[in-house]
């Protein structure tokens, strides 16, 4: 159901992700391991990860109804989607089917409390011939509730 709305399609084998995703996932895994739960916003060193900054965002997860503020967002992310959306929430900027499907995946996300990747193309900013990989990843500031995430977008030829 969630491609049927949204063209967003999961990506349950992490192995299979772009480089640049790859290496944003490994990077959250030690932070993971390092401090042995969630990691929090203080774990985030934008020293530690500076070629994958133009591709990430990092998102304030909100609550009744869920949505997310970009709370900041990298520069390849910027272009692509055709300006700046710091401080702006999910709700404002996509169409409802786009919002629907990324409510879902939110959910997993709380949820399972683990990685959500996924695949589409950029239907919600009219550039269907565009593609991505999507890589969302839960932080949290007290270890446990997830109210943050960082998000890892890597763009081209959309899969077929």
């Amino acid at each position: 159901m969630l491609d049927e709305l949204t063209d967003f399609r999961p990506l349950p084998d992490l192995a299979a992700l772009p480089p640049v995703l790859a290496a944003l996932l490994a990077w959250w895994e030690r932070k993971r391991e390092e401090e042995a739960r969630l990691p929090r916003r203080e774990d985030v060193n934008p020293a530690e990860i500076p070629r994958l900054l133009p591709h990430i965002a990092l998102l304030d997860i909100l609550r009744d109804p869920l949505d997310y503020r970009y709370r900041l967002i990298g520069t390849r992310l910027v272009e692509t989607m055709g300006g700046e959306r710091t401080g702006k929430r999910m709700r404002e900027v996509m169409d409802p089917p786009a919002i629907e499907g990324t409510v879902m995946l939110m959910t997993r996300l709380i949820e399972t409390r683990e990685p959500v990747a996924f695949t589409g193309r950029l239907f919600w900013l009219r550039k269907e011939y565009l593609g991505f990989h999507a890589l969302v990843l839960p932080l949290s500031s007290t270890g446990e509730e997830i109210d943050m995430a960082v998000m890892g977008v890597e763009f081209g030829q959309p899969e077929e």
